[in-house]
């Protein structure tokens, strides 16, 4: 079957207009996505920082030489508590370093009114008394979720029972249970 001139124009021109119509779909839906996932991360919770926490810490009767930091989301949004907290106990020069093994499987996600543990190791109850020092504060930063660095700023804490001895101070990664914080180390 022949078809003319005119016919043969028709049809290629329904074929390029199918062919835009396609590409405008697309490429419609590429944008959409690019847009959805954009806005996603807009609502998606950020880290917790100092301040839509609040910070308490509690020295511990066991185990020996332990604090119990508690990290309470007061905000109205959700904030993740991601790794561990760095802590400087006084005017140390180096954060206390973490536990790799209380790595918990997921990120810690905080709710509003709900709260995140940890447990610091101020020194070993093995510690002869004779490399440390004593200090009555301790520097708390929120860790960013990728470890490279802190996000927002921190808050100092007075440490309970006024001076407390600190050498080699070791502390765990964010905890959601408190039994998970306190029953490590």
């Amino acid at each position: 079957m022949r078809l003319s001139a005119a016919s043969t124009r028709v049809l290629r021109g329904a074929a390029l207009a199918a062919v835009a119509a396609v590409t405008v779909t697309a490429f419609g839906a590429g944008s959409a996505t690019a847009a959805g996932s954009h806005s996603t991360k807009a609502t998606k919770a950020a880290a917790c920082t100092a301040a839509e926490t609040k910070v308490t810490v509690q020295k511990l009767q066991r185990p020996l030489n332990h604090v119990l930091i508690t990290a309470k989301n007061t905000s109205k949004k959700t904030c993740y508590a991601y790794n561990y907290a760095y802590l400087q106990f006084g005017e140390a020069q180096s954060p206390a370093q973490p536990w790799k093994s209380s790595k918990p499987q997921s990120v810690v996600t905080l709710k509003p009114g709900q709260s995140a543990y940890a447990t610091a190791m101020t020194s070993s109850a093995a510690d002869d008394g004779k490399d440390g020092y004593h200090t009555s504060k301790l520097g708390l930063y929120f860790n960013s979720a990728n470890d490279q660095g802190s996000v927002g700023r921190g808050v100092v804490l007075k440490l309970p029972g006024g001076t407390t001895y600190v050498n080699d101070p070791h502390v765990t990664y964010w905890q959601s249970n408190v039994n998970d914080a306190v029953n490590y180390g």
